[in-house]
């Protein structure tokens, strides 16, 4: 169920609470950072870059802690997060233009925007509303094949990650064969339902952020908090799938 993946992740994000109150604050004001980045200079830009470098490598250093039997959010060591982050961005955009391509060769013929099932759930009555606008068979072809290259090129692009976090070679990012071979150890209709859960604990999640309070800094705080544990489900969520294959390469 995701409600225990939930509790996981909240176990792990308030196992040191002073912590996650200091991780809350500098999401805080990395998003200000970000509104504030839309209309200044190039300089601007680029410390906006470095500070996003910076919060991917976190992700992968969460990622690293889960994969070694961590059980409370990790200290952040800026050489460490930086570099991470930069290695992540590489392997995050190739992956993602694969995908991409992918993708669009399957919803563009049929009138669809390109699939992603976060972005469909989220957003459940435009997808809804989306379905009835085309015929019962293109939906039908747009969920089938969409769902298949989601999970395919998402399983590699996710096991790849934990590979950088666990190893930082961005090669073993890009062993195909090898991440195959991950895959097919921890087996797929199990990696199907894992990764499936997770993502439904992040949409549960992000679905806390549409409650309103009139006082903006409130809302910006509320906002912000979810936001936080839906990064950290991400992260956590890819170190629990390389955990075990990694337990079960040792039995192997």
């Amino acid at each position: 169920m995701p409600l225990f993946k939930m509790k996981k992740v909240w176990d792990y994000c308030t196992y040191d609470k002073a912590f996650f109150f200091v991780i809350l604050l500098l999401f805080c004001v990395w998003n200000a950072l970000q509104q504030y980045a839309s209309s200044k200079n190039i300089v601007i830009y680029l410390f906006i870059f470095l500070i996003n470098c910076m919060v991917l490598g976190y992700g992968l250093t969460i990622t690293r802690d889960v994969i070694n039997g961590g059980i409370r959010l990790p200290k952040i060591m800026i050489k460490n997060v930086v570099v991470l982050g930069i290695k992540s961005i590489i392997v995050y955009l190739i992956y993602f233009f694969v995908q991409a391509i992918i993708l669009g060769v399957i919803s563009n013929p049929l009138n669809f925007p390109e699939f992603d099932l976060e972005d469909l759930l989220l957003q459940l009555p435009e997808t809804i509303k989306l379905f009835f606008s085309h015929s019962p068979a293109d939906a039908f072809i747009f969920i089938v094949l969409g769902a298949i290259v989601f999970y395919i090129t998402t399983f590699f692009m996710e096991i790849a990650l934990a590979r950088l976090a666990d190893t930082g070679d961005v090669k073993s990012a890009f062993n195909l064969k090898g991440i195959k071979r991950d895959i097919d150890l921890l087996g797929w209709k199990h990696y199907v339902k894992d990764f499936t859960l997770i993502i439904l604990a992040i949409v549960i999640f992000s679905y806390f952020t549409a409650l309103y309070f009139e006082i903006d800094i409130i809302n910006y705080i509320w906002d912000v908090f979810w936001m936080v544990l839906v990064f950290v489900t991400q992260y956590w969520g890819i170190g629990v799938i390389y955990r075990e294959i990694k337990e079960k390469k040792s039995f192997s």
